[in-house]
């Protein structure tokens, strides 16, 4: 039977004490977590705080240092000597240079046993003994040593703000915030934290407080620009979301670089509003204004979608607005006029008004029939017609209805060739004379108001084009519908008509089949003109006219885009006599415009006085250039804001007068993405925060101030220093 009492130490175990040269000890040294923190050297990482375990005895085992060890014991670290063989050291030993295995060559033994040992023994006390010392001669406050503390572990918390700015300006929701971080973290991406506790600042909570800050570093940046710029004009539209919640966006159109550099619009904010009404709206406009510290008297155009609550004469927004800036200009989206001249034009005909619920007709019978869908396309195969999609009119969307006719002009031969074997009623609509006749002239009319649509919503449109694209416009629908053969160089209807001149349509499949198709000279039901090619005639003569009467009665404010090519030397003309007439009718009409209300700087008889010189300067320096062309050679220099004061003056004014809303029809269809159906009770605060980032904040991430979006977090509320 063995010996009753407490077994003896083997050789191994009396070793380990030894080989340190230090004696077992009952008293353990205390520890406070502060001092933990204070002496922690920089140049290690802290780890995740995790149960401490003692590691298998196996021999099998190969031992390694363990991360989580740092929590009990910070001041060791692992290194490599150069056999590749792990040792740890402790950090406080060698900072004090202390004679002990843990300071010079590092220990093997890679146990808590070990690390247990050594934070017993006397060189340990000792280096303990002067970082004390060194802690107690500090005058630095708690408040500065802790935040000490929280910047030890900066580069790990930048890295996860990075990856919430990411998925912000993505238009990412929230929730995968977490899951790139855990990805991050997989993929060991330096300076990420080693945990994914709560107090890694990796859950959704943090990463908003970490947006919070990115806002409100680009919302200072963007102010203190705009406050900078001379001048400013508004961009508001309304609109209600997904949950019935009325909201008003705002951009703003203002000169960077203090009024010397490139026009810009920006979103700045999403207002909720009580309700649609003019007074809501102005509220809400004059609180923000107020907010951002700009001056009414600023202000120089106001863009809208010409709503009756935003350019009402008596109350709406506009009106409200002038009351306190009358030199405002009330400016109706170019892009949405345009737009509703072409509505205007089709309501005086039911015939082209039966052609728009026809065509939608046409995409519902396709709809999501397999079947049909499969057997169109073997019929475009068979027409060799590049596969299509059939589209559908979209009243708020102002291209699709152009873009509809043409596509139905490229899919007839398959459509017709389809319903005269399985639909015959679509057949007996479709191979009707007026209907083919409406369809190919709206193709060819619409094509040319998109182009003039599409050039209208650019972000920057320079309002000294406005009316010559216009012009240019109303010329082609004059020659090819007005004047002449009509239909002569218009693509669809000239072929339409050349191909019906024996009353048929006729296609050839890419066998040489020809499939013809008789047209039927008859009204359409409810129409007051008969089908006769004639009448088809009148009836496009027609329409062409009400477009353009429509577009010249829309934009009645020309003369104020006109006159604006003043700054624009490219239309000057080269005899100097004209130049000089043109150029005073232009400038007196723009002082007679600007001259009431806050603008005080224009001065008619100083803006006169210096126009000979700046004309000739401008046009010898910079002849073929357009008016944002012109001032960016010009506006960065100082010597002409000396010469011509008033008129660089006058220009800085003309450059932020708004065209369109285009913006804000795009800030509408990013918030509908953020603010989507499984995202549906995001807060107001939350939605504007992210339209922001996602609109106004830079996209590139090596453009980010990551340091000043940390600093601005960091002060946002007292942080705690936790291990990362």
């Amino acid at each position: 039977m063995p010996p009753l009492g407490r077994p003896k130490k083997d050789l191994k175990q009396r070793s380990l004490a030894d080989a340190f040269g230090i004696s077992q000890c009952s008293n353990q040294l205390h520890i406070s977590e502060n001092e933990v923190y204070d002496h922690v050297d920089g140049d290690h990482e802290s780890d995740s705080a995790e149960l401490l375990e003692e590691e298998p005895t196996s021999k099998r085992y190969k031992r390694t240092f363990k991360s989580k060890w740092k929590m009990r014991f910070p001041w060791a670290y692992a290194v490599k000597d150069c056999n590749g063989v792990e040792r740890i050291k402790c950090s406080w030993c060698v900072k004090f240079k202390r004679e002990t295995p843990f300071a010079k060559y590092g220990s093997t033994t890679l146990q808590v046993s070990a690390l247990n040992i050594h934070a017993t023994s006397e060189a340990h006390k000792f280096s303990l003994q002067f970082l004390e010392g060194e802690r107690k001669q500090s005058t630095l406050p708690i408040t500065k040593h802790v935040e000490l503390m929280v910047d030890a572990q900066k580069g790990r918390i930048i890295s996860v703000i990075e990856n919430m700015y990411f998925v912000a300006i993505h238009d990412l929701p929230l929730e995968v915030y977490k899951s790139i971080c855990d990805l991050n973290r997989y993929k060991n991406t330096p300076h990420m934290p080693l945990t994914d506790e709560y107090s890694a600042y990796t859950n959704t909570t943090s990463g908003k407080e970490f947006l919070e800050a990115a806002k409100e570093v680009y919302w200072r940046k963007l102010k203190d620009e705009i406050f900078q710029s001379p001048y400013y004009s508004l961009l508001l539209d309304e609109s209600t979301d997904r949950t019935m919640v009325q909201h008003l966006i705002v951009y703003i159109t203002y000169l960077t670089n203090e009024g010397r550099g490139p026009c810009a619009t920006k979103f700045i904010h999403l207002l909720q509003i009580k309700d649609g009404t003019s007074q809501s709206m102005y509220d809400a406009v004059i609180s923000l204004l107020a907010d951002m510290n700009l001056s009414m008297t600023k202000l120089v155009g106001f863009g809208s979608d010409g709503a009756s609550s935003m350019r009402g004469i008596r109350e709406g927004l506009s009106t409200k607005l002038r009351r306190h800036a009358p030199h405002l200009l009330d400016i109706h989206c170019i892009a949405h006029r345009e737009a509703l001249a072409t509505n205007d034009a089709s309501s005086y005909f039911e015939e082209l008004q039966a052609i728009d619920k026809f065509a939608n007709k046409i995409y519902s019978w396709l709809g999501k029939s397999t079947k049909r869908h499969g057997e169109l396309k073997e019929l475009m195969e068979s027409f060799q017609i590049t596969r299509l999609e059939v589209l559908q009119i979209h009243h708020i969307r102002w291209l699709s209805r152009g873009k509809v006719m043409e596509r139905l002009v490229k899919l007839m031969p398959a459509l017709l060739r389809d319903w005269e074997l399985v639909e015959k009623k679509m057949y007996e609509m479709a191979t009707i004379f007026q209907v083919q006749f409406c369809i190919h002239l709206l193709a060819d009319v619409l094509i040319e108001l998109n182009k003039l649509n599409q050039k209208f919503q650019e972000d920057h449109v320079d309002i000294t084009s406005i009316g010559t694209t216009l012009d240019i416009t109303i010329s082609l629908l004059h020659k090819r519908f007005l004047r002449g053969t009509f239909g002569a160089g218009a693509m669809h209807t000239s072929s339409f008509l050349s191909k019906t001149q024996k009353g048929t349509l006729e296609f050839a499949d890419c066998t040489g089949i020809v499939h013809v198709h008789e047209l039927r000279f008859e009204s359409l039901p409810k129409s007051q003109r008969s089908g006769t090619l004639d009448d088809c005639i009148m009836l496009g003569k027609g329409f062409v006219m009400k477009v353009i009467d429509s577009l010249n009665a829309r934009f009645t404010d020309l003369p104020i885009f006109n006159a604006a090519k003043f700054f624009s030397p490219r239309n000057y003309y080269e005899d100097m006599d004209d130049r000089d007439s043109q150029t005073r009718r232009w400038l007196t009409f723009l002082c007679e415009k600007f001259s009431g209300g806050g603008l005080l700087f224009v001065d008619n008889i100083k803006c006169m006085g210096e126009m000979d010189e700046f004309i000739c300067t401008i046009y010898k320096s910079y002849p073929k250039k357009h008016m944002f062309g012109a001032w960016d050679l010009c506006g960065g220099e100082i010597e002409w804001f000396q010469r011509f004061p008033c008129l660089m003056q006058l220009w800085q004014a003309i450059l932020v007068i708004p065209t369109n809303t285009t913006l804000c029809e795009r800030g509408f269809s990013k918030l509908n993405q953020i603010k989507n159906d499984d995202r549906s009770k995001l807060s107001l605060k939350t939605l504007d925060m992210l339209m922001f980032l996602s609109l106004s904040a830079p996209h590139a991430l090596n453009e980010v101030d990551w340091d000043a979006i940390y600093d601005e977090w960091k002060e946002m509320k007292t942080r705690k220093p936790l291990p990362l």
